[in-house]
């Protein structure tokens, strides 16, 4: 009689614990499921990073330029963009999505295009520039691809956690992570301002550094072949070719380049973490940075001859994102060969 209460209290026992752990289960999918409808879901009450966006944006009247055969059917005045999440059942069944922090203007609108053309949903982020990266989100919405534009400073940390964790709550997945936001000019020494170089480590490596740590969840979900992908945007002049007077700069861009060495191997093997070192692919805007003599005798020293373009660094950009799933850790140099001179 005792072996079979025994048995009886054993049989009880795991039933209770299958059903426990069936439960848990169930709980933490459906939670998963949840988060990962949660922001495309028509119905949702609390206003989203996305719907504020397409809150703020709107597509230009018709008759503001000019249509050619090539152009989209024009859209009824007032219209408002297409910045709304496409429905979608799971991470799987959403197109690739691609975040390039100051992506409104020069290299970083290059990027954000091609990575659209490639087929790819984006986030832009900006700080001064958000008329410019209103305008280019017009235009990549125009392309059939969904488009969220974000303000971001990348000095203030709090700020960098914040979009982080909304994006990690709300977006079905990330898969690329473009570092281009940045900082750029000349410190000479007897003009060096404490305050100016700090805030150059702050957007130039600290910044990307806080935002991929707190994107790497989301980032290790990524269903692309080969993980999530974070991409930098270094200088050449910062890994043994020095120009003068630019030391605070060149000082953070190395920091990013080591930030580059050590989360590819702390990411591994979800993420992968790579840079692209760009030579002269777009001139300071600054003349005063640099005069017409002094880009002549610096297209001197450049094997191909000429400066580069903003595609050009887009293209190895896209290559690292999509195309390249064994690579991680890699510096790609984008000078024409200036490296070697």
């Amino acid at each position: 009689m005792q072996q079979w209460a025994f048995w009886i209290v054993a049989l009880l026992l795991l039933i209770i614990t299958l059903f426990t752990t069936w439960w848990a289960w169930w709980r933490w999918y459906k939670s998963r499921r949840d988060l990962a409808d949660g922001p495309v879901k028509p119905t949702t009450i609390n206003r989203s990073a996305w719907e504020e966006a397409g809150r703020r944006i709107s597509v230009p009247d018709a008759g503001d330029s000019p249509q050619t055969e090539s152009d989209p059917p024009a859209q009824t005045p007032g219209a408002r963009a297409r910045l709304t999440p496409p429905l979608a059942r799971d991470a799987h069944d959403h197109p690739p999505i691609a975040l390039i922090t100051g992506g409104a203007r020069r290299v970083g609108r290059e990027v954000a295009l091609e990575l659209a053309r490639a087929g790819c949903d984006i986030i832009l982020t900006c700080l001064k520039s958000y008329e410019e990266g209103a305008s280019l989100a017009r235009e990549i919405s125009s392309m059939g691809r969904t488009v969220w534009l974000k303000e971001l400073d990348l000095a203030d940390a709090h700020a960098v956690a914040a979009l982080a964790d909304e994006l990690t709550r709300t977006l079905p997945r990330l898969d690329i992570l473009v570092h281009n936001a940045s900082l750029y000019g000349p410190t000479p020494l007897e003009d060096l301002d404490t305050a100016d170089a700090a805030a150059m480590y702050q957007v130039n490596a600290l910044g990307p550094l806080l935002l991929t740590t707190r994107l790497r969840t989301i980032l290790a979900d990524s269903p692309l072949k080969g993980g999530g992908c974070v991409v930098a945007l270094s200088d050449i002049h910062a890994q043994g070719r020095p120009r003068r007077n630019f030391s605070s700069y060149l000082m953070s861009k190395a920091a990013l380049d080591e930030m580059v060495q050590c989360l590819a191997r702390d990411l591994a093997p979800s993420v992968r973490v790579n840079s692209v070192a760009l030579g002269v692919v777009a001139w300071p805007e600054a003349d005063a940075e640099m005069s017409a003599e002094e880009q002549r005798r610096y297209l001197r020293r450049i094997p191909l001859g000429r400066a580069g373009e903003p595609s050009d660094a887009a293209s190895a950009v896209r290559w690292l994102a999509l195309s390249a799933p064994y690579i991680t850790g890699a510096t790609i140099r984008v000078d024409g060969g200036r490296w070697l001179g």
